[in-house]
């Protein structure tokens, strides 16, 4: 006797799941930024970043999908502590990016090394061919950069108050991106351009999605700003006033939008690969971890690396 099949979830029910979700969990980040303390902003972090790489694993596993999946693991297990422990040993040094970004390409630098040896083995004493041997590599690298190494730049406002308080504002509109992309597609969606915005990747989405966001997001990141503003700060998105400077923060949400889209994208294509449809169940309405700073990932590792070359100019 056949099961038939779970029925689908209205637009509107995934739309409320998906909502609820991160509202949780942005209350979560809320919370512990606002405690104030560097540990439990530091647990958060590595916690979220476990979580991802245990993902990872296990969808490799369940595809049976041809890599080093534990050795990749491993490293994505390690490394965010690591980082912490780093950035905890130099906290209040004026060189702890320094020593926290040579930390980072050396781990890469190691598992990178790690990752050819593995292939190199499997080719000599299992029979491995070329093509899978490589194709094997890349997917172990990708499975501890994406989104893994690439979030763990949040670390480097560990020490920093007013950091954390922008990189929480980053991450919110990071992930308002994705919610009103899929509120205007759903209200407005093919009612005025009828090839969709991405059709092999996402074919759900819609330029109308993708437009109302930017427009939506924009005001919103504009009106909450405020609210993670530090007094006397001296960060470019404000002028000497106190005000926000018109300029860079409209230069800062083009690029988040931008960015926050092609980490949405990049999410989809990895699952579409291994295909799957969530990275895990443990968020109704979004899926797993993965699928929560597959954004954030491409967001925050471009901003804190721009506002830091910026500083050294």
């Amino acid at each position: 006797m056949s099961t038939a099949p779970p029925p689908s979830k209205s637009k509107l029910q995934t739309l409320l799941e998906r909502s609820l979700s991160s509202a949780i969990l942005l209350a979560v980040l809320v919370g512990v930024i606002y405690w104030g303390h560097p540990v439990g902003y530091s647990l958060l972090i590595i916690t979220l970043c476990a979580l991802t790489s245990i993902e990872w694993f296990c969808m490799l596993r369940e595809r049976s999908q041809r890599s080093s999946r534990l050795l990749g693991l491993i490293a994505g297990l390690i490394f965010p502590s690591a980082l912490s422990g780093v950035i905890f040993y130099y906290q209040g040094e004026v060189n702890s990016f320094a020593a926290a970004s040579a930390f980072s390409l050396a781990y890469l630098i190691i598992f990178t090394i790690l990752t050819f040896g593995m292939e190199l083995f499997h080719m000599d004493h299992q029979g491995r061919s070329g093509a899978a041997a490589l194709s094997s590599m890349g997917i172990t690298l990708l499975s501890f950069i994406y989104p893994v190494w690439l979030f763990s730049f949040a670390l480097s406002a560990l020490n920093n108050a007013e950091h954390t308080h922008l990189l929480l504002w980053l991450i919110i509109v990071t992930k308002m991106c994705d919610i009103w992309a899929y509120v205007s597609g759903m209200l407005l969606g093919r009612k005025f351009v009828k090839a969709p915005f991405s059709p092999m990747v996402s074919p759900k989405k819609t330029w109308e999605g993708i437009i109302g966001s930017f427009l939506i997001t924009t005001t919103c990141a504009y009106f909450l700003l405020p609210f993670f503003q530090q007094e006397g700060s001296s960060f470019p998105l404000f002028t000497a006033d106190g005000g926000i400077n018109c300029v860079v923060f409209l230069a800062v949400c083009a690029i988040t939008f931008v960015l926050s889209v092609t980490g949405d994208l990049a999410g989809s294509l990895i699952k579409r690969g291994l295909e799957v449809k969530d990275s895990g169940s443990l968020l109704p309405g979004i899926g797993g971890v993965f699928d929560l700073i597959d954004s954030p990932a491409f967001t925050v590792s471009a901003m804190v690396t721009i506002y830091y070359c910026s500083t050294l100019i």
